[in-house]
């Protein structure tokens, strides 16, 4: 801060008329490192570090993915038990749906309860996986969160006007509960041939527990999205074409008799980048290790009777 000398009398007007100046100064800077410091909390969220959540850490998270959320007393929690569980329940406002919040003691109750809950399911509806919420919600997605399972119930499967209206939500939701919940980390792998670029996105997350007889466990799962751009004109491409992503831990790829279809390697963004499932159907988290960000991946590409190699590595 810049100091100024006692001011003599004959320069007391000058010296006061600068002071206000310098005050007002140093109140816009004030407020722009505020406004600053605001802009940057809420564009990167505010993950909550602790190994138990509380409904209220849900509750904020969701809300600041964008929902207006309402507590509902017209839903009885007890008749949508996990075991012994109940949720606590909100209206998402403008949505036409619920929320359902379940808090376990710990990863593990919530993973034994879960995969109880979906097996008495499986046997009570003979293998269709119909469940609690099936009645009243056609569409659910669950959300491992550590100690939690997010259910979000929407009253009509999305078709495609109805998901144009609620993708953008759920994918918001998704993130939110991805970074600032499950404090969720991003790999990009990159490279780039002659005829085509490539790149895989990685998004996982990683938690570390002790079950009650003392082994530590973790709590893992990630989502790869392959990404490919043809450097010509990709309406050349006929015919057989095939990719395969391999590196020393996985492989992935695919064919296609009809060509290259671009749109489907875009990289665009959406729910199932951050995790969610169905309910009912298959596990809830837990699934994939954290991949090592030396891992190099290799991309063969086959078209037109051409075929080229070139490695993936980790970008900054």
């Amino acid at each position: 801060m810049e100091k100024y000398s006692l001011p003599e009398d004959d320069t007391f007007k000058k010296w006061q008329k600068r002071l206000k100046v310098t005050w007002f100064i140093g109140l816009v800077l004030i407020i722009f490192a505020s406004l600053g410091i605001s802009l940057v909390w809420n564009r990167e969220g505010s993950a909550v570090s602790k190994d138990i959540l509380s409904v209220t850490d849900v509750k904020r998270t969701v809300e600041q993915s964008g929902l207006s959320l309402t507590s509902n007393s017209m839903v009885s929690p007890a008749d949508y038990k996990m075991a012994q569980v109940e949720p606590q329940i909100y209206e998402i406002k403008n949505f036409d749906g619920m929320l359902f919040i379940y808090k376990f003691t710990s990863i593990g109750e919530r993973d034994t309860i879960y995969d109880q809950w979906q097996d008495t399911n499986e046997k009570k509806s003979n293998g269709s996986n119909l469940n609690m919420f099936s009645p009243k919600w056609q569409y659910n997605r669950a959300y491992a969160a550590k100690n939690t399972i997010i259910v979000v119930c929407l009253s009509q499967f999305p078709g495609e006007e109805y998901a144009q209206k609620i993708s953008p939500r759920l994918r918001n939701l998704g993130k939110a509960i991805f970074y600032n919940l499950n404090e969720g980390q991003q790999i990009v792998y990159r490279g780039e041939g002659n005829n085509w670029r490539g790149k895989v996105i990685v998004n996982y997350y990683n938690h570390f527990w002790t079950d009650d007889k003392g082994v530590l466990r973790d709590d893992c799962w990630n989502h790869r999205q392959p990404v490919m751009e043809f450097k010509g004109d990709p309406g050349n491409i006929q015919g057989d074409f095939s990719y395969e992503f391999k590196s020393a831990i996985d492989e992935f790829g695919g064919t296609d008799s009809k060509g290259f279809d671009a749109s489907r390697f875009t990289g665009n963004d959406s729910a199932a980048n951050y995790g969610g499932v169905i309910l009912g159907f298959g596990g809830i988290g837990g699934s994939g290790a954290m991949p090592p960000k030396d891992n190099v991946y290799t991309l063969t590409v086959k078209w037109n009777n051409k075929q080229e190699n070139f490695d993936l590595k980790a970008s900054e």
